[in-house]
């Protein structure tokens, strides 16, 4: 039976390597994914911040 584990051992080192390429990519998309949604994220709470920061100033010109 042949031995189909994606790990293998880097010869140098005896660093423990994952060989799975489809692992890997699947890894990449989920990250950028997930940084997408960060920078969403951060991207709707400064909008948010300068949303703010306009109806102060409105306020405060209001109620001069």
């Amino acid at each position: 039976m042949k031995n189909s584990t994606p790990l293998k051992r880097h010869e140098s080192s005896g660093a423990v390597l994952n060989t799975d390429a489809s692992s890997l990519h699947k890894y990449k998309m989920e990250r950028l994914y997930y940084r997408k949604i960060d920078k969403l994220q951060n991207d709707v709470s400064e909008i948010q911040d300068c949303l703010r920061n306009m109806c102060e100033k409105i306020n405060k010109l209001e109620n001069k």
